[in-house]
């Protein structure tokens, strides 16, 4: 079962071996083991190591008094958090590197190896506030910032130096620096790291083809390069590690049919051949077709599931003991690609673009395990500890990246570097990109305005800065409604008056920065006609994109915001059928026949001359014509209108709901991820199921089933009984819906430890034997 309470680090041990799973999750705090296992000569060799390295007067603390001076807990040491004493340590009594290499391999074929993972960093160079749960309370942290993940990461190395440090998905996209730069000013400080390998995620392909060609591929020549470069304003800087996609291929030239970045990349470490797959995102397409010129991408379940078993097949005959997926693809289709490739495929999705933070592995049916490190506010830490003739013994910590961190003093001048253009009285930048007239005329710290009601992007459904920019939008244009896109970047701003844990008031400023941070992309703003039933179709599409069980038919990021309609919807139905009723403002039904006036935004590549068809990347609108700056006559950039309304006191403040759930689905943060996801329940529940009864004259066989909870925290709601291996001829008839084909029933809200709920499940067969094994699931919709 995942297990999730307070947002602080908990390690999570567990051992795999050809696609069993012999679970072991540790808690230190509640000193729960589930199916032991003895420590393995690798921890050994670390509690050994912490013992040396320890100040005397901490060596005898019970192991569940040994709390760090952060909230995370080490891996599974019985001590201060070994970052802190190997800081203490180096300074004091420096330790040679051989004897931290013997000490993390302490007999004959017996290593750990350490793989940290960086994920979506949204060029995010300095820190910046973020929302979190602590002692269950949702609370504003200090989160990122690059100089921290220095400290982080060097503290890591010094613990380990069999060491690899991914960098997945969303990195040089996403802020002002990057944005005014192409993405250059993140690139030195990233390259500073020392990252091994990375994957490019869907915003790094956002400045354009010849950009991510120029950034990412190694194998062009002199010629090609210098032509793109022609194309380009600015030399685009280069990462100084590998990339991989193995599910990206060239549709274009001489290369036609071949991937365009290697598909794997392989790596020694601590003696262990170590291969890793790379997954980029699939959704270019869908962002722009133009940033998707000359290129395809894997689609479907079933073509991913053969690419990652072909490849992993590949690199486990080429010597590699450790198969590792390095994924932008989002955790919910990772989830589902783990649990239908082969057993013993892979031994860890690494998981990025969903921004989820998984404080234990989700398990899945092949073995791997799925993890994901939130976002720029994380660093997540896979310690392996491998013994020859035996299976792998993974442990997991989630890493906050938070104000206890020190700054690295090198990587801090870097950053400081890479923001000194964006600081001075007047940075004088146009965004560098063909036909862009956005400018940046101000330092980026400056105070445009405050806000008295919070600002987030931390609801996959409706946020309130979606509200309150869309209701800004429809005020200012005078349309029916307005539009924005559903993106998951943010940098959650707190109402003025808002009390911090510190105990100092938030003032509820916003500067130019956290603009950028809302909207980095730079798209216009246009009006245009629509007929009702289209609105219709694209709110049923969205849900359909965001909240599809079928996590193969999601897309995108959480759904669009609106304004100027109330929408009533279902997220427990199926696909295509959530929307329940749309009305106005005013409560009068929308009629399908109904033509609205919207405001939305403009695609560079859109037609804006009064006969466009396409607003916010949707079709089916008519007499699109771009909303024009009148101090500036180009059309309206949304920074620029909101950084207007902000500075000018009418940014609307806007915290009502428009979107009520009959479903009442939990949300973020009483589910764990804010996009949700149901999963598999694999410990701390029983299921039983009774004999079938037989009615003679409905011809039904009916059974019941019952979920008891046998563990310490509740199965939380939404709950499902899924019936797998259902042998064809036989359906249920009291389904309440289908996850991938197979049909499940519906439990009533959570189930308590020690509870228990029945369920009956009614059959009717043309053939065969009824033959079924129920599967208990939490959360999702």
């Amino acid at each position: 079962m995942v297990q999730h309470g307070d947002q602080q680090a908990m390690p999570a041990q567990i051992s795999r071996q050809h696609g069993r799973q012999l679970d072991v999750i540790v808690d230190d705090q509640n000193a729960r083991v589930f199916h032991g296992v003895s420590l393995s000569p690798c921890r050994q060799g670390r509690e050994a190591l912490s013992q040396i390295v320890t100040p005397r007067h901490q060596r005898s603390r019970p192991r569940h008094e040994q709390v760090t001076v952060r909230r995370d807990t080490a891996l599974h040491r019985p001590v201060a958090a070994a970052d802190q004493i190997l800081e203490h340590t180096m300074k004091v009594t420096p330790i040679p590197l051989l004897l931290i290499a013997v000490l993390f391999s302490t007999q004959a074929g017996a290593v750990t190896l350490t793989f940290i993972e960086n994920n979506d960093l949204h060029a995010h160079l300095t820190p910046h506030l973020d929302k979190v749960v602590k002692n269950g309370q949702v609370v504003y942290e200090s989160r990122g910032g690059l100089a921290r993940v220095a400290t982080l990461v060097k503290q890591i190395r010094a613990q380990n130096p069999n060491t690899v440090l991914m960098n997945v998905g969303d990195t040089y996209h996403g802020g002002v620096e990057a944005l005014y730069t192409l993405g250059n000013a993140v690139v030195d400080p990233l390259n500073a790291l020392g990252v091994d390998v990375g994957v490019p995620g869907n915003w790094d392909f956002a400045y354009g083809p010849n950009v991510l060609r120029l950034r990412y591929v190694n194998t062009l020549t002199n010629v090609q390069r210098n032509l793109l470069q022609s194309t380009v304003s600015l030399m685009i800087k280069r990462p100084a590690f590998p990339n991989i996609a193995a599910n990206m291929q060239s549709t274009a030239g001489a290369n036609s049919g071949s991937l365009l970045l290697p598909g794997t990349f392989t790596k020694t470490v601590g003696g262990v051949k170590v291969g890793f797959i790379g997954l980029t995102s699939d959704i270019v397409a869908q962002m722009d077709t133009v940033l998707a010129a000359g290129l395809s991408f894997t689609q479907g379940e079933t073509a991913y599931r053969d690419l990652v078993n072909a490849q992993a097949q590949t690199l486990r005959s080429q010597g590699a003991q450790l198969v590792m997926v390095m994924s932008e693809l989002g955790l919910q289709k990772d989830y589902r690609l783990a649990d239908v490739i082969n057993a013993g495929a892979v031994d860890v999705f690494f998981s990025a673009h969903t921004h989820d933070t998984i404080f234990a592995p989700l398990k899945t049916k092949s073995g791997a395990l799925v993890v994901e490190a939130g976002h720029d506010g994380w660093l997540g830490r896979m310690d392996v500890d491998i013994v020859s003739g035996q299976a792998p013994v993974f442990n997991w910590t989630l890493l906050p990246v938070d104000s206890s961190i020190p700054d690295d003093p090198a990587m801090k001048s870097l950053v400081d570097a890479a923001r000194a253009p964006f600081l001075v009285a007047n940075p004088n930048m146009t965004v560098p990109m063909s036909g862009m007239t956005l400018k940046l005329t101000q330092p980026i710290n400056t105070v445009l305005g405050h806000v008295y009601a919070p600002l987030d992007r931390e609801d996959a459904l409706e946020s309130t800065f979606n509200h309150a920019w869309t209701d800004t939008l429809r005020q200012q244009t005078g349309t029916a409604i307005a539009l924005t896109p559903g993106l998951r970047m943010d940098g959650p701003t707190p109402a003025a008056g808002t009390l911090y844990e510190d105990n100092h008031i938030a003032d509820g400023a916003l500067t130019i920065e956290d603009v950028y941070r809302y909207i980095p992309v730079p798209y216009t703003l246009g009006t245009g006609t629509v007929q009702a039933s289209t609105i219709k179709s694209i709110i049923e599409s969205d849900l359909t994109a965001v909240y599809s069980l079928n996590s193969f038919s999601q897309a995108g990021g959480w759904l669009n915001g609106w304004s100027g309609l109330n929408i009533k919807v279902d997220l427990s139905q199926p696909d295509g059928h959530r929307v329940q009723s749309i009305s106005y403002l005013d409560g009068t039904p929308m009629a399908d026949a109904d033509t609205l006036s919207a405001t939305g935004c403009l695609r560079p590549t859109d037609t804006a001359d009064g006969s466009g068809t396409v607003l916010c990347s949707f079709a089916g609108f008519s007499n699109v014509t771009s909303l024009l700056n009148p101090a500036t006559g180009n059309p309206w950039y949304p920074q620029e209108l909101f950084s207007t309304a902000l500075s000018q006191g009418w940014l609307a403040d806007s915290t009502q709901r428009n979107i009520a759930d009959a479903a009442a689905t939990p949300a973020w943060p009483e589910q764990p991820f804010v996009q949700p996801l149901a999963v598999r329940v694999t410990a701390g529940a029983k299921l039983s199921k009774s004999g079938l009864v037989f009615n003679a004259g409905t011809q039904i066989y009916t059974a019941q089933i019952t979920l008891t909870n046998t563990g310490a925290v509740p199965l939380q709601a939404p709950l499902k009984v899924v019936l797998e291996g259902l042998p064809a001829g036989v359906t249920v008839v009291n389904a309440a819906g289908s996850y991938y084909s197979q049909p499940y029933l519906k439990l009533s809200g959570s189930l308590a430890p020690g509870s228990s709920q029945s369920v009956l499940v009614q059959f009717r067969k043309t053939s065969g034997t009824i033959i079924y094994s129920p599967a208990a699931y939490t959360g999702g919709v």
